[in-house]
C-alpha cells in the first residue's frame, strides 16, 4: 500500500503561494485555474497540498489557462481514487 500526503492547507496559504488577494484568488477558483477546496465541516475548508503545489508548478512552466483547467479537473477527478485506496467505500458524492 502506498502511504500518499495529505497535508492540507488553509486559504491564506494558497493565496501566498500564488502571490494574490482574496478576490482574485477565488477567482481563479471558479474559472478552474486553482483546484477548488475541500470541504471539512459546516464552516472550514482547506486545500491538498499537493494539488495546490502541482497546478502552481504547471502555471510557472507555462501551461495555457485552459491547460491549466484540464489539469486541474484531472486532479480533483483523482479524489475519489484517494477514498478507495484507504477503504472500500465510495465517495459520497456518487
Amino acid at each position: 500500500m502506498t502511504i500518499i500526503n495529505l497535508k492540507l492547507i488553509r486559504k491564506d496559504e494558497v493565496q501566498k503561494r500564488y502571490s494574490c488577494g482574496k478576490t482574485l484568488c477565488q477567482n481563479k477558483i471558479n474559472e478552474g485555474l486553482i483546484p477548488p477546496p475541500l470541504k471539512l465541516g459546516s464552516r472550514g475548508v482547506a486545500f491538498y497540498e499537493q494539488e495546490v503545489n502541482a497546478t502552481l508548478a504547471v502555471t510557472i512552466a507555462g501551461y495555457s489557462d485552459e491547460q491549466i483547467k484540464v489539469f486541474v479537473r484531472g486532479l480533483v477527478s483523482k479524489r475519489k481514487d484517494l477514498l478507495k485506496q484507504y477503504t472500500h467505500l465510495e465517495a459520497a458524492n456518487d
